[in-house]
């Protein structure tokens, strides 16, 4: 019981340090906040002109349509992280050699980091994407079934982890390569097209729907946008919510591995 009191203590040491560190870039803050904004007011006036006189598209009336890049986009705002770049240039400027004698495990040092880094910007976000929704709030769809909103918090939760380990293991291909951001940057297109991200997903032919129900990127969009319209029942959600904790497995797995095998080319290189 100590020991976890100790180890909350730096968790949460940790995570203050970089909330007050992330304050010093407000400037920046405000700005990734505003071309969100303006990205979610494009999507809009986009799919508005698309309409025209048309009642229905792949399902979806006008006023669901703009629901659903609203809510996709609250939900994409939450789960967010840039860790991929941060553990890249631990690697690359060999700061992970100071963590590899230190009682707190890099990998919990780095959650503690990103949580604490990205913390401040995701408040943010969810503040610039309940404002949108407030300004189209007499088009947007309110839902307020529990069961409903129960499994799509749990599935954003669990999104939240799986994007957390996805951007550990990019982070970790700096033990063989000193450039990640271009890896990332095509993995985050790829992951927006699975999500939902650019359109909804039933617009695309049935396969490539089921394809993309069996990776963890249709979770943190387009199956809780989709839930939270009931355009999909909760035996689809708490599938989904298994597929989830089978992917977060997956990635933690494939981590131990990659990290043992990168840590030794690091060692062997004496950095």
């Amino acid at each position: 019981m100590i020991y976890l009191i100790h180890r909350m203590k730096k968790f949460l040491t940790i995570v203050k340090a970089f909330w007050q560190r992330a304050l010093t870039y407000r400037f920046t803050v405000l700005v990734y906040r505003i071309g969100e904004i303006g990205e979610t007011l494009v999507l809009i006036l986009m799919w508005s002109a698309i309409y025209g006189g048309q009642k229905n598209i792949g399902g979806l009336t006008l006023q669901e349509m703009i629901t659903y890049i609203l809510i996709g986009n609250f939900f994409n705002a939450i789960i967010r992280n840039f860790l991929s770049s941060v553990i890249a240039r631990d690697i690359k400027d060999g700061r992970l050699s100071m963590f590899l004698i230190k009682p707190m495990g890099y990998f919990s040092y780095i959650l503690s980091q990103e949580i604490g880094r990205i913390s401040l910007a995701t408040m943010m976000s969810v503040l610039s994407s309940t404002l949108v929704i407030i300004f189209f709030i007499n088009t947007f769809i309110w839902d307020f079934d529990v069961t409903y909103l129960l499994v799509i918090l749990a599935m954003v939760i669990l999104a939240f982890i799986a994007e957390l380990l996805l951007s550990y293991l990019i982070g970790l291909i700096a033990f063989w390569t000193d450039e990640v951001d271009g890896l990332y940057a095509t993995i985050d297109r790829i992951k927006k097209f699975f999500s939902g991200g650019y359109f909804p997903l039933n617009l695309l032919p049935i396969a490539f729907v089921q394809v993309s129900f069996a990776l963890p990127f249709a979770y943190s969009f387009f199956v809780p946008a989709q839930l939270y319209l009931k355009k999909v029942d909760l035996s689809t959600g708490l599938k989904g919510l298994l597929i989830q904790i089978i992917w977060i497995l997956v990635l933690y797995g494939i981590i131990k591995i990659v990290w043992n095998r990168g840590l030794k080319r690091y060692e062997g290189v004496g950095i």
